[in-house]
């Protein structure tokens, strides 16, 4: 990577949609138009340095850099940052993937599309054609104390000086225990110089005193301090609690499908190690350098020479410290890696036991955990020998610090007896221990702040995750009653992967049952997963009521959508709780209601304490059937005018499954309902079928219009009801799938 520093012109036409939206991103408004009148900035060519100029006044800092292909990992936290292409044009660049089909991928983005649409990916071969390599990086200028920055070193600074009155007063007794350490070598010389010297029993019994006061004082202030730095570290922990929780529910659903859980558990766990080390050893080291401050210039005052000799032993330290803090930390990264495959290994292991059990993979699952543990002991067991160098290089300097003050000290009173009394000897030695004691424990601490650093970063690209777009505050929140249209949708999960919907155009009317068949893959979900706004960056246009799906806040969408998926997740709770879980407030009658529309009513009354009764983790207490009906009963609190069936009864047993159809009809009724099976037996009823082929919509009909001209809902009906079914045009209430 090469700064840039030079100025150079860049088209202002087409550079400055690209500046808006990083200004946005960071928090900054503002628009072409306003941009054009306070600068005086017309089409043409424009210095960068007068585009850096016009940024700090904006609070924004810019920089030009250039990069090769193999450079681009190094952009790192630096992204999203802007990209020229050779036609004169500029992307945003949004984020290098690695380990892809294609290899190494750099995602762009068309400055001027819709928010996360017309994502482009770069590989090698299109990067080298098409870019420049020439990156302007944009970034926010953030205060100290700004509270509102990315997670960083610096954020967690900021949430330090929140609790200013807690640091005033650590630094208070900080202080206070600073003049009480240089008690004792003021005690020192007052024993070996006069005490001794003179055989005086009066004065030694003073200095017990005073000693006795001493130490009572010094423990008072210790107490104090540590008291208050636990203060502030548990302040902290719940601030970073509450922080994590936030920015973790403010992600979109995709980011926690690329991330596995195990990887995010060990990525997240790293704050309170981080939180730790700043305000427990790096804390308390800067506390101790009060004590330098002050001591080094008593030290000058009894002797130039030998403290110009501990400042060289501190400096030859300090340097040690500065080379090797960069080869720990490209060590550490190896040691995160390694431990996060083992922590992904190890979570994927106790979620999946009972698969592992049933296939009986235990050898295979121990074989790979010895793999990983094998590569995680051999990154620390490199790591341990890199670290062991600088400890051991500083090893000379702490000895001669002591050692060498007293020898030269010796040296200097043999031959001039006036230089030191025995007791100042002894009192500078003390003094001098305390001078290099902060800069001795800095050493120490190079292999934690290569460890903090990668753990910053690890935290990092969690928190610091472009969040989900809720248009809380500003998006429509109008009343929803069910009609939903699809015109012209395409969408892909990644940038150059399939189409999983090419060209969707459909309409369901408000009320009306909509089923959607098709073989896996072919899209059924993925429209599921757009209505709900889980995926936004679409071609095409979603409405609800004639409304642009994407200019709906998301948290008033998805309370009028009740959703049922193959697989629901139960809380932790009674069966009331669950069911209530979206409406705290709500009555037991309104619970019963919504029960006995889902069917769960019947074996809820079975259990020995109803709606009471406690679920397990996963309710695993619970057959899939009984999970399955709770989870119709708490889509239904909320009285939604849309419900969507995602494969909702496809892994039930046909009494459950029928349960369910039996109760379709009363379900359905002033809602729409979106109804999406591969089993035929759950759609025959439905007033319009859409047949999904290859993400692109195949047919739209009746049970009947479609068996009779669709060969793809032919074939799948014949498959799944010709041992059972004479008449195939026949129509089916409840079929019962074997």
């Amino acid at each position: 990577m090469s700064d840039d520093r030079t100025a150079h012109s860049l088209d202002t036409a087409q550079f400055l949609p690209a500046f808006v939206e990083l200004a946005a991103r960071s928090g900054i408004e503002t628009s072409e138009n306003e941009l054009r009148r306070a600068y005086a900035l017309v089409d043409g060519q424009v210095s960068s340095d007068t585009m850096a100029g016009m940024a700090r006044e904006l609070g924004l800092h810019i920089r030009p850099i250039h990069l090769e292909w193999d450079e681009l990992p190094q952009l790192r936290s630096a992204l999203p940052a802007i990209v020229q292409l050779r036609d004169g044009s500029y992307l945003i660049a949004e984020g290098v993937l690695e380990d892809t089909p294609h290899g190494r991928i750099l995602i762009a983005r068309d400055p001027g599309a819709h928010s996360e649409e017309g994502d482009i990916a770069l590989d090698r071969q299109r990067f080298e054609r098409l870019c420049t390599g020439d990156f302007v990086l944009v970034k926010r200028q953030y205060h100290l104390s700004d509270t509102h920055q990315p997670f960083s070193l610096r954020w967690i600074v900021s949430q330090m000086l929140l609790e200013r009155s807690v640091l005033r007063d650590i630094a208070i007794a900080s202080v206070i225990i600073t003049f009480f350490s240089l008690l004792p070598p003021v005690l020192t010389i007052i024993v070996m110089d006069r005490v001794l010297v003179n055989h005086s029993y009066s004065t030694l019994a003073v200095m017990c005193g005073a000693v006795g006061v001493l130490i009572i004082f010094e423990m008072i202030t210790g107490y104090c301090r540590r008291l208050f730095m636990e203060v502030m570290a548990t302040r902290i922990d719940g601030r970073l609690s509450l922080y994590l929780l936030d920015r973790l529910l403010g992600l979109p659903i995709d980011f926690f499908e690329r991330n596995p859980t195990g990887l995010l558990q060990a990525k997240l766990s790293k704050i309170y190690q981080i939180r730790t080390f700043l305000t427990g050893k790096l804390l308390q080291t800067v506390l101790d350098f009060i004590i330098v401050l002050v001591v080094v210039p008593i030290l000058f005052y009894l002797n130039w020479a030998l403290t110009l000799m501990i400042l060289a032993l501190a400096t030859g330290l300090a340097l040690i410290v500065y080379f090797y803090a960069d080869v720990v930390g490209r060590k550490f990264k190896d040691v995160v890696s390694a431990e996060q495959r083992k922590n992904t290994h190890l979570v994927e292991s106790i979620y999946g036991m009972r698969t592992i059990k049933s296939l009986a993979l235990e050898g295979r699952r121990r074989a790979e955990w010895d793999m990983h543990v094998a590569q995680s002991v051999s990154a620390r067991h490199e790591l341990g020998q890199t670290t062991n160098i600088p400890q051991t290089l500083s090893v000379p300097f702490e000895k001669l610090i002591f050692a060498g003050i007293f020898l030269m000290g010796a040296y200097l009173t043999l031959i001039d007896p006036s230089t030191f009394q025995p007791g100042s000897l002894m009192a500078f030695i003390m003094l001098g221990g305390r001078a290099t004691q902060p800069i001795i424990q800095l050493a120490q601490l190079i292999q934690d702040w290569g460890e903090i650093k990668e753990a910053v970063n690890e935290v990092a690209s969690v928190v610091n995750a472009p969040p989900e777009l809720t248009r809380i505050g500003t998006g429509l929140r109008q009343p929803i009653s069910g009609h939903i249209s699809f015109s012209d949708v395409s969408f892909a999960y990644s940038p150059g992967a399939p189409l999983a919907l090419a060209n969707a155009t459909f309409d369901i009317p408000t009320g009306a049952i909509f089923g959607i068949m098709g073989r896996s893959g072919s899209g059924k979900t993925t429209i599921t997963r757009l209505l709900q706004g889980l995926n936004t960056h679409y071609e095409g246009i979603v409405k609800i009521d004639g409304m642009d799906l994407r200019e709906i806040d998301l948290q008033h969408l998805r309370t009028r959508i009740g959703i049922v998926a193959q697989e629901n997740f139960l809380f932790s709770g009674t069966i009331r709780e669950n069911i209530g879980i979206a409406k705290p407030n709500a009555t037991l009658a309104e619970i019963v209601r919504v029960a006995q529309l889902a069917g769960a009513e019947e074996f809820i009354e079975r259990l020995p304490k109803g709606y009471d009764t406690h679920l397990s983790e996963g309710a695993s207490n619970l057959s899939g059937g009984q999970r399955q009906r709770l989870a119709i009963a708490r889509a239904l609190i909320l009285d939604p005018p849309i419900l969507i069936l995602d494969e909702a009864t496809s892994a039930l047993d046909a009494e459950s499954e029928a349960i369910i159809n039996a109760n379709l009809m009363r379900i359905a009724q002033g809602r729409s309902i979106i109804c999406v099976s591969h089993r035929l037996a759950m759609l025959v009823n439905a007033d319009n079928i859409m047949v999904m082929d290859k993400g692109r919509v195949d047919d739209i009909g009746s049970h009947l219009e479609l068996l009779h001209r669709n060969e793809i809902y032919k074939h799948m009906w014949y498959t799944q009801n010709r041992p059972n079914e004479v008449n195939p045009s026949a129509k089916l209430t409840i079929t019962h799938h074997q």
